[in-house]
């Protein structure tokens, strides 16, 4: 397969700079023939345009046109001529490519893939907090941590912990391989930015409440905290009450999943996948026949677009056109002000009339 990735050297200085550079390297690491020019090639297999706009005549071969917000009228009305005779129009979102469809955009042109990340992200784990001391009659019950420690991914959280005699604990959490932050001692200097720094504070006793609890709250830290005390006179200030190990198990790992479904989210969404997702939309243009996909966007949001996207609706069309000639105008109006402010701020009023004058002569 040849491909040839269609942008305007102007579109490096934008997001689509990437989009260009991430497919081409890509591309190059799944062994597809490319390269980058500002106009298409006869003899590529695919010519795909980033973005939309770059796309003004019909091409031989597979032409795909990547299609971004469409947020005003004149947008709308140059999409629906290109749509006339590219391959398909890979939209990036679902609501997009079903919004199009509605608008009387050929469906079966349309499809979607979902942008992509660089993978590079580290995971902001969940930080939950203590301060306060161990004490010999066992009534803060420090032994849940080393349960929890067996039990929760060292991934996805992080401890910090101020008080005295709190290390079997700290050694039993980094042995498993969680992060923790350690103060041996209660440090009243370091006290304030220890609660802040909190997503939750946690106290396990059921010895009538804890004051790091009453500062957590004045610090607007949520609380994973024991079901007693003066803990229940605080309105709404527990956030996840407890009183048994079971139900503190319960909640972190609660917590955990959220956390993963987060990351799970977008697990699909590196540009290693992004590339393949074209590169299966383009097999399929060429060879004009099913291909199977494991990606519910791609080139399966493109086969199923016949019988899974929405029809032309023309309650749906007038007013969604109303809106997009209202964001025109508006566009219009930001952008005209803005450039008045600039002149305005480079020449001063004078200044800023002749050059207004300037341009009406040189209309005529």
């Amino acid at each position: 397969m040849k491909v040839r990735i269609v942008c305007l050297n102007s579109c490096f200085q934008w997001i689509f700079g990437k989009f260009v550079n991430k497919l081409y390297e890509n591309l190059q690491e799944y062994g597809i023939e490319v390269d980058i020019a500002e106009t298409p090639d006869e003899n590529a297999d695919v010519n795909h345009y980033i973005p939309y706009n770059v796309y003004e005549c019909p091409n031989k071969g597979i032409t795909t046109l990547m299609i971004t917000h469409i947020d005003n009228i004149d947008k709308l009305k140059y999409i629906s001529e290109q749509a006339k005779n590219a391959s398909a129009l890979i939209c990036m979102s679902k609501e997009t490519s079903n919004k199009l469809a509605m608008l009387g955009i050929d469906k079966n042109k349309l499809c979607y893939v979902n942008p992509a990340h660089d993978g590079i992200m580290p995971i902001r784990k969940i930080v939950i907090g203590w301060s306060c001391r161990v004490q010999e009659d066992g009534r803060k019950r420090e032994f849940f941590i080393d349960k929890l420690a067996n039990k929760l991914d060292p991934r996805y959280f992080l401890f910090k912990i101020m008080g005295e005699f709190w290390e079997p604990q700290v050694q039993k959490l980094e042995k498993n391989g969680f992060e923790v932050v350690y103060f041996n001692k209660f440090i009243y200097s370091e006290y304030a930015a220890f609660i802040s720094g909190l997503d939750y504070y946690l106290y396990m006793g059921m010895d009538e409440g804890q004051m790091g609890f009453v500062d957590a709250l004045a610090a607007g830290v949520k609380t994973i905290v024991t079901e007693q005390g003066y803990h229940l006179d605080a309105p709404n200030g527990i956030t996840h009450p407890f009183t048994s190990y079971e139900d503190l198990e319960s909640i972190l790992l609660l917590l955990q999943r959220e956390k993963e479904s987060l990351l799970t989210s977008v697990k699909t969404w590196t540009w290693e996948d992004y590339t393949k997702k074209h590169i299966e939309i383009w097999e399929y243009l060429i060879n004009n026949h099913p291909v199977s996909s494991d990606y519910p966007d791609g080139l399966t949001s493109l086969i199923n677009s016949r019988n899974n996207t929405p029809e032309k609706n023309e309650e749906f069309q007038n007013s969604e056109l109303k809106k997009l000639k209202i964001e025109k105008y508006k566009h219009l109006y930001f952008s005209s002000k803005r450039r008045i402010k600039v002149a305005y701020k480079k020449y001063g009023f004078f200044g800023l009339f002749l050059n207004l004058l300037r341009k009406i002569y040189n209309k005529q």
